[in-house]
Order: structure tokens, then C-alpha cells, then sequence
């Protein structure tokens, strides 16, 4: 038990440490995703297809952790307890009970 909860803090503190692995909303290719830096905000951002954007906080609902792109599944993972999100922050799946807040990037620096 505790070295599941070193884990949890571990994601906790170095998901916001960490640095994005992609500078800018123009940096996420269609058909992917990734946690972007827009205003000072980390952005869960998808590109579609199409090249249409859908922007999230990227801060999951249940305790705060930054989610992840699961590329096979398409949808955003939290890596602290298993909660699933849609591309336009929909929860699939639980123990998060509230959807991802959209983020309109548009119009930030990095859009």
C-alpha cells in the first residue's frame, strides 16, 4: 500500500515538473494527443483527423493528477487511479465523476 501511494505522489508532483514533450497546440499532429502548456495552463489537446482541435484541462477531476493520451485507446488516462476521458473530456470511466473542463486554445500564444 505504500509504495502504491509513492506512486501516486510520484505522478502527483512530477506531472508538474516534468516538461511537455510538446511546445505548442500547432506541435500535436492529427490523430494524436498531448499535454500542452497554453497561458500558463496545462491543455489535454487532440488533434482529429480532420485537424480539428479539442482542448481539455489536462488536471483530472478526481484528485488532480495530469492525464496522458492513450493513442490505441484514444482517450486520456489518469496514471494516479485509472479514471478514462474522452477526447472532449467525457468520463469513461471512474473513480472521476466529472468531466475534463474544456480549454479554448484558440486564441492563446501557443494555438
Amino acid at each position: 500500500m505504500v509504495k502504491l501511494q509513492a506512486k501516486v505522489a510520484g505522478h502527483f508532483i512530477g506531472d508538474r515538473l516534468r516538461p511537455s514533450r510538446v511546445d505548442t497546440v500547432g506541435d500535436v499532429e492529427p490523430g494524436t494527443g498531448a499535454v500542452v502548456r497554453v497561458g500558463g495552463h496545462q491543455c489535454a489537446v487532440y488533434r482529429d483527423d480532420t485537424g480539428d482541435v479539442h482542448a481539455v484541462s489536462a488536471r483530472c477531476t478526481h484528485l488532480g493528477c495530469i492525464v496522458n493520451f492513450n493513442q490505441a485507446e484514444t482517450a486520456w488516462e489518469c496514471p494516479c487511479h485509472g479514471s478514462r476521458f474522452g477526447v472532449d473530456g467525457s468520463v469513461i470511466q471512474g473513480p472521476a465523476n466529472r468531466p475534463l473542463e474544456p480549454r479554448d486554445v484558440s486564441t492563446g500564444p501557443a494555438a
